[in-house]
Protein backbone atom coordinates (compact mmCIF):
# COMPACT_ATOMS: atom_id res chain seq x y z
CA UNK A 1 0.00 0.00 0.00
CA UNK A 2 1.57 3.10 -1.20
CA UNK A 3 1.53 6.23 1.66
CA UNK A 4 -1.21 8.13 0.05
CA UNK A 5 -3.99 5.57 0.54
CA UNK A 6 -2.25 4.27 3.74
CA UNK A 7 -3.32 8.24 4.50
CA UNK A 8 -6.30 8.14 2.87
CA UNK A 9 -7.29 5.15 4.45
CA UNK A 10 -6.67 5.97 8.28
CA UNK A 11 -7.97 9.64 7.68
CA UNK A 12 -11.57 7.84 6.56
CA UNK A 13 -11.31 5.61 9.50
CA UNK A 14 -10.54 8.11 11.75
CA UNK A 15 -13.93 10.22 10.69
CA UNK A 16 -16.02 7.26 10.77
CA UNK A 17 -14.82 6.57 14.52
CA UNK A 18 -15.82 10.50 15.63
CA UNK A 19 -19.03 10.43 12.90
CA UNK A 20 -20.43 7.17 15.13
CA UNK A 21 -19.51 8.77 18.32
CA UNK A 22 -21.44 11.85 17.90
CA UNK A 23 -24.97 12.00 19.07
CA UNK A 24 -27.36 13.93 16.73
CA UNK A 25 -29.34 15.25 19.40
CA UNK A 26 -29.09 15.48 23.70
CA UNK A 27 -31.05 12.93 25.62
CA UNK A 28 -34.88 13.14 25.87
CA UNK A 29 -34.94 15.72 22.60
CA UNK A 30 -37.69 13.49 21.63
CA UNK A 31 -39.66 14.64 24.82
CA UNK A 32 -39.84 18.49 23.96
CA UNK A 33 -43.05 20.06 22.10
CA UNK A 34 -46.90 20.06 22.53
CA UNK A 35 -49.09 16.67 23.17
CA UNK A 36 -52.53 16.13 22.68
CA UNK A 37 -54.02 13.01 24.45
CA UNK A 38 -56.40 10.55 22.43
CA UNK A 39 -59.40 11.11 24.37
CA UNK A 40 -62.48 12.06 22.37
CA UNK A 41 -63.79 14.09 24.77
CA UNK A 42 -62.40 16.94 27.01
CA UNK A 43 -58.54 16.05 25.76
CA UNK A 44 -55.62 16.72 27.76
CA UNK A 45 -52.55 19.17 26.48
CA UNK A 46 -49.21 18.70 27.13
CA UNK A 47 -46.41 20.96 26.77
CA UNK A 48 -43.02 19.47 27.44
CA UNK A 49 -39.52 21.63 27.66
CA UNK A 50 -36.02 21.83 28.65
CA UNK A 51 -35.24 23.54 32.39
CA UNK A 52 -32.02 23.47 32.30
CA UNK A 53 -30.49 19.67 32.54
CA UNK A 54 -34.27 18.49 33.73
CA UNK A 55 -37.51 19.13 31.83
CA UNK A 56 -40.96 21.24 32.68
CA UNK A 57 -44.14 19.43 32.42
CA UNK A 58 -47.15 21.69 31.30
CA UNK A 59 -49.84 19.56 32.19
CA UNK A 60 -53.13 21.24 31.00
CA UNK A 61 -56.48 18.68 32.36
CA UNK A 62 -60.10 19.26 32.79
CA UNK A 63 -61.14 19.32 36.50
CA UNK A 64 -63.05 16.46 37.19
CA UNK A 65 -64.99 18.05 40.28
CA UNK A 66 -65.31 21.67 38.75
CA UNK A 67 -65.61 21.18 35.50
CA UNK A 68 -63.10 23.54 33.74
CA UNK A 69 -59.71 23.44 32.51
CA UNK A 70 -56.50 23.51 34.56
CA UNK A 71 -52.68 23.86 34.34
CA UNK A 72 -50.86 22.13 36.51
CA UNK A 73 -46.82 22.21 35.85
CA UNK A 74 -44.27 19.61 36.96
CA UNK A 75 -40.89 18.84 36.89
CA UNK A 76 -39.51 16.23 35.13
CA UNK A 77 -36.29 14.21 34.64
CA UNK A 78 -34.63 11.40 32.37
CA UNK A 79 -35.13 7.96 34.34
CA UNK A 80 -32.21 5.44 33.86
CA UNK A 81 -33.33 5.25 29.96
CA UNK A 82 -33.30 7.46 27.27
CA UNK A 83 -37.35 6.74 26.41
CA UNK A 84 -38.65 7.04 29.81
CA UNK A 85 -39.16 10.39 31.75
CA UNK A 86 -39.68 11.03 35.49
CA UNK A 87 -42.59 13.07 36.15
CA UNK A 88 -43.62 13.13 39.78
CA UNK A 89 -44.23 9.57 41.15
CA UNK A 90 -45.52 8.67 37.21
CA UNK A 91 -43.42 7.48 34.44
CA UNK A 92 -43.87 9.19 30.77
CA UNK A 93 -42.73 6.59 28.00
CA UNK A 94 -42.21 7.29 24.63
CA UNK A 95 -43.09 5.19 22.03
CA UNK A 96 -40.57 5.89 18.57
CA UNK A 97 -42.53 3.81 16.25
CA UNK A 98 -45.64 6.05 16.49
CA UNK A 99 -44.21 8.86 17.78
CA UNK A 100 -46.40 9.07 21.24
CA UNK A 101 -45.87 9.53 24.73
CA UNK A 102 -47.53 6.88 27.29
CA UNK A 103 -48.67 6.96 30.83
CA UNK A 104 -51.02 4.07 32.51
CA UNK A 105 -53.78 4.81 30.83
CA UNK A 106 -52.93 8.38 28.74
CA UNK A 107 -51.82 8.00 24.99
CA UNK A 108 -51.08 11.35 23.53
CA UNK A 109 -49.53 12.60 19.86
CA UNK A 110 -47.67 15.01 18.93
CA UNK A 111 -49.73 18.23 18.42
CA UNK A 112 -49.37 21.46 16.84
CA UNK A 113 -48.82 24.74 19.03
CA UNK A 114 -52.44 25.95 18.00
CA UNK A 115 -53.56 22.77 18.90
CA UNK A 116 -52.35 23.24 22.51
CA UNK A 117 -53.40 27.08 23.00
CA UNK A 118 -56.61 25.55 22.10
CA UNK A 119 -57.27 23.70 25.37
CA UNK A 120 -54.68 26.21 27.56
CA UNK A 121 -56.94 29.34 26.89
CA UNK A 122 -59.32 27.69 29.21
CA UNK A 123 -57.63 26.60 32.04
CA UNK A 124 -56.89 28.61 34.93
CA UNK A 125 -53.29 28.37 36.30
CA UNK A 126 -53.11 25.98 39.58
CA UNK A 127 -49.44 24.91 41.40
Amino acid sequence: MNRRHFITAVSAGALLTIVAGCKTEPDGEKFLGYWKSDSKYDPDAIHITRNGDSFLFTLVTKDPFGGGYQTHKLPGKLDDSDNILAVGDKRVAYDESADLIVSGQMKAHRATEADYQAIAKQASTKP
